[in-house]
């Protein structure tokens, strides 16, 4: 087959684009398809828009944020012009639930001329707490990814116009109320200014990497990236939901997989 495996991820900790790459290298060669990267990480990479064909496929792996897909990814997706591709969705989300985050990818996508072939939820380590998912995605996790992308691959192949039929509900469920709550510096910092340069919404401040600006996410991208764990958050509504998640959510929780 002729055209382009398009793999597109926003990985502020890495793990959904791990397993992006576990998936869509597999996937690519089994398609006989060019692999093309596309990291929305960064604003640069969130601001392009991406044209496909009828010859590719679109795969598309986020973090899972209060049971949603990401904000601030609504517009690159809205420009997405999926001409026809098929399509394979992955929401990565750290032992708690996905919700209604791969229902709503899935309605997303497919809405823009994609045909959603095959969809996987993923378990990593939580953002707020290593002692959630601790140290997922691991061997097991990606070797389960790597044996769903001959699935999808064979979905893919099939000519089936999806969409997949995933778990989730509509209306999709109501995302918190915004607050400004930023990442907090210790005295230990070094002002190595990894924080700087791994922030997804570029607010740390290079001239004084204490200082950040509004717009934080939580992706806690800063606070694992600190090589001297002087990022860190301490307000209640945090701490509230990190009590949460120790208490109830430390039970592994296996992936799940969906295709046509």
């Amino acid at each position: 087959m002729s055209g382009t495996l398009h793999s597109v991820f926003f990985s502020p900790t890495s793990s959904s684009k791990k397993i992006a790459r576990a998936v869509a290298w597999p996937l690519s060669q089994a398609l006989g398809k060019e692999l093309c990267e596309h990291d929305l990480t960064f604003p640069q990479g969130r601001n392009k828009f991406l044209q496909c064909t009828s010859d590719d496929v679109f795969l598309f792996a986020f973090p899972v944020y209060a049971g949603r897909v990401p904000r601030l990814l609504s517009r690159f997706l809205t420009q997405l012009d999926g001409g026809g591709a098929r399509a394979v969705v992955l929401a990565v989300y750290g032992n708690r639930h996905y919700d209604d985050a791969l229902l709503e990818a899935v309605d997303t996508i497919q809405e823009r001329n994609c045909s959603v072939v095959s969809a996987g939820a993923l378990v990593a380590e939580h953002s707020l707490t290593a002692k959630v998912g601790t140290d997922r995605p691991d061997a097991q996790d990606l070797k389960s990814a790597e044996e769903f992308s001959h699935h999808a691959a064979q979905a893919v192949l099939s000519g089936h116009a999806g969409p997949v039929s995933v778990p989730g509900k509509r209306p999709y469920k109501d995302l918190p109320p915004a607050m400004d709550i930023r990442p907090k510096t210790s005295d230990a910092c070094t002002q190595c200014l990894l924080c700087v340069s791994q922030c997804p919404m570029q607010i740390i401040s290079e001239d004084d990497p204490a200082e950040v600006g509004q717009g934080c996410i939580r992706c806690c991208a800063c606070v694992k990236a600190c090589p001297e764990q002087a990022k860190f958050f301490d307000q209640e509504p945090v701490l509230k939901i990190i009590g949460m998640l120790e208490e109830k959510c430390r039970d592994r929780r296996e992936p799940e997989f969906y295709t046509v």
